[in-house]
């Protein structure tokens, strides 16, 4: 179980009118509302607490999975202090399993307002906040660039804000673990934290309790591997190994060792599909068919890595095979195309080639000419894909506009409709259902590090690991990485290079191109 004890915190008054007090806590947590005020007679007071506002009160019916509760209290005369209790979440899966976290049985919910109605006086509000296992100072990011600042503090907050669970969760919409949910949010907490067992929880939850989505289910080798470079733990490779097989679908693939689109099973009362993203309308008008290049991107990058964390030969064989087909049979005047059968190239059918090297090298020129046109055609969750394609081609300046963008279809837009935490989709029309609080929507947490700042590691618990920044017009950053061996400092200046500090105080300089460093 992770420590999740409460923060308490304060609220602001933000407006008073006509017997209602509209009370602000700066920041969207999930948590429990927690009143005080005075009476001088017997009262009925309403108590409301949610996630948005319209027109300067609080929004009593803010649609989709945006969150609202109201409550009625008749009290007496005198000082009162109220514990609000919302409605338990219920939203098992087929297995019984759901995450209704904290323990002790009262139930938490996202919120940022609170409002209290009547005639009472000396009113203040308190969210006892739950945000699990973080430590806001473990890691840091300041640059030259304002833009990239508030996004790198958006994104950080989104991931400690969700961190309310046992496992990494979706959001509040569902409040389950998923695979392709975990890729993300992963990342950005093993970039912002040094505490692995959350993610260790994770990995064991999805392994014996799958999602329907193909390609979802195609990541879990490479969440492993992403968790065994960060925290160095291999303990459960064993156990996890037979798991892992079944995640690479081996009884459904064609004698070429490919996918199909539907798998023929079901799976927590969903047939197992491909997905390419989500909702449908972000899918770039990608075209299904029998055989398609998603899935059997993810499907060559799962066997390569199954490869490299058993050793066994067998895998890189049946990757290979599983390359030289999607090569065959899915590539189309020098582009892949979505399906056997299509001449249509949707962005999801080059950034996953590109993200998962069934991409060559000679294939790059087309695919950035293809890309170099590409505005956010995706998901928030495509958008972690579309950028590490534009990082791994060099086109770090057009990344760099992508996640310096505040218009619609951009993280930073996403401030404007007044969430802290990043949303489930660009906007509540793109997904009518959302949530807003979905750290899917936070892989900027990821890329700055990664990509911006440029460092990864490339061996077990970050023993050795690249630092080769891509910063494109940036004047300077500095940014701290946490690691199992202490924090890891990387020092950008345009002008006079980037030096790197290790966690014994040892410094270092990179070269202008990168280099791979050890500790």
């Amino acid at each position: 179980m992770c420590k999740n004890d409460p923060v308490m915190e304060s609220s602001s008054v933000l407006s008073k009118r006509d017997g209602v007090v509209l009370f602000d806590f700066g920041k969207d947590a999930f948590g429990r509302l927690i009143v005080e005020l005075e009476l001088s007679g017997s009262e009925t007071i309403q108590i409301a607490h949610g996630e948005c506002l319209a027109d300067g009160n609080l929004d009593q019916k803010p649609g989709g999975f945006r969150s609202y509760f109201a409550g009625e209290y008749t009290l007496a005369p005198g000082r009162h202090r109220i514990a609000v209790e919302t409605p338990l979440f219920r939203k098992p899966n087929p297995e019984g399993v759901h995450f209704c976290m904290p323990p002790e049985g009262r139930e938490i919910m996202p919120f940022r307002y609170a409002e209290v109605k009547g005639n009472a006086d000396n009113i203040s509000c308190f969210r006892e906040a739950f945000y699990g296992n973080f430590n806001d100072d473990a890691a840091d990011f300041r640059s030259s660039d304002e833009k990239l600042n508030t996004l790198w503090d958006f994104c950080k907050y989104s991931i400690k804000a969700t961190n309310a669970f046992d496992c990494f969760v979706d959001g509040h919409r569902e409040r389950l673990p998923y695979e392709g949910d975990t890729y993300i949010n992963q990342l950005g907490y093993f970039c912002c934290e040094n505490d692995y067992s959350k993610a260790w929880r994770t990995i064991d939850h999805l392994l014996k309790y799958p999602t329907w989505p193909e390609e979802y289910r195609l990541l879990m080798p490479i969440i492993v591997r992403d968790y065994i470079l960060y925290s160095g733990d291999r303990s459960s490779l064993g156990d996890w190994k037979n798991f892992l097989e079944d995640s690479l679908f081996p009884a459904f693939r064609t004698p070429e060792g490919l996918l199909p689109e539907k798998l023929g099973y079901i799976c927590n009362y969903e047939e197992v599909r491909a997905i390419v993203d989500w909702p449908v309308r972000e899918r770039d008008n990608c075209e299904f068919g029998t055989l398609m290049t998603v899935p059997n991107s993810y499907l060559y990058g799962a066997l390569m890595v199954m490869g490299e964390l058993y050793g066994e030969e067998e895998f890189f064989q049946k990757a290979a095979a599983v390359k030289s087909a999607v090569r065959a049979k899915l590539m189309k005047n020098g582009l892949f195309v979505d399906n056997a059968d299509s001449e249509h190239t949707a962005m999801h059918s080059v950034i996953f080639p590109m993200v998962f090297d069934v991409a060559e090298k000679s294939d790059y020129p087309a695919i950035k000419k293809f890309l170099a046109d590409k505005a956010m055609d995706c998901s928030v969750f495509g958008g972690q894909f579309f950028l590490e394609s534009c990082f791994k081609l060099g086109m770090a300046d057009k990344a760099l506009s992508l996640l310096r963008n505040d218009g619609d279809r951009s993280w930073l837009g996403m401030l404007k409709y007044g969430t802290t935490i990043t949303m489930e989709a660009w906007s509540n029309e793109a997904k009518p259902n959302q949530d807003w609080n979905h750290a899917w929507g936070a892989a900027p947490a990821n890329l700055i590090p990664r990509f911006v700042c440029g460092i990864r590691p490339v061996a077990d618990g970050f023993s050795k690991f690249i630092v080769a920044p891509q910063a494109g017009d940036i004047e300077n950053f500095y940014y701290r990485q946490p690691t199992p061996k202490g924090a890891v400092t990387v020092e950008y200046d345009r002008s006079a290079g980037c030096q790197l500090t290790l966690p014994d105080g040892t410094k270092k300089s990179v070269p202008a191109e990168g280099g791979i460093f050890e500790m």
